[in-house]
């Protein structure tokens, strides 16, 4: 426990997901039942392993290429090529809390890239597995699981 309070409380780390969790809906299941989807995963998770991808805190900065499935509510500027969650920029509203009951740290922030606002709830628990929540105001819910390490 005390290796993940200090791992916390540096506020110097970075995430990779194994799983990503996008909010379910009629376009996604459209695209399981029409076999899009590589086998073991499914509209409600999708394996992330062999894909690159990351969430860095480091200070009060945060860098993040996350893929991104789901559905857009607002489509992005013409001839984008960012179809994932890129962010590089300042953590906003910060909260760290550590829940005893949960025996896990929870963090909250709000982050913003370009015309696109996210916010954006992390939790860690003692064994270095990380959830990250993630609410966008262009996009559909989705959540992330993977490893959490400290950056050298």
């Amino acid at each position: 426990m005390e290796s993940l309070h200090t791992l916390v409380k540096s506020k110097s780390f970075e995430i990779q997901s194994d799983w990503a969790y996008p909010l379910p809906s009629n376009s996604l299941n459209s695209l399981a039942n029409a076999g899009l989807f590589m086998p073991g995963n499914n509209a409600n998770q999708i394996s992330l392993i062999g894909n690159a991808n990351f969430l860095r805190i480091k200070g009060d900065s945060i860098k993040a290429q996350l893929p991104y499935y789901g559905e857009r509510q607002i489509s992005s500027n013409y001839g984008s090529t960012d179809t994932g969650i890129v962010l590089d920029g300042l953590v906003e509203d910060l909260t760290m809390d550590f829940n005893e009951k949960k025996n896990r740290y929870e963090l909250r922030f709000q982050a913003n890239q370009a015309i696109e606002n996210y916010q954006i709830a992390i939790n860690i628990f003692s064994n270095k597995q990380a959830s990250i929540n993630i609410n966008s105001t262009h996009r559909t819910n989705i959540a992330y699981r993977g490893n959490i390490d400290t950056i050298e």
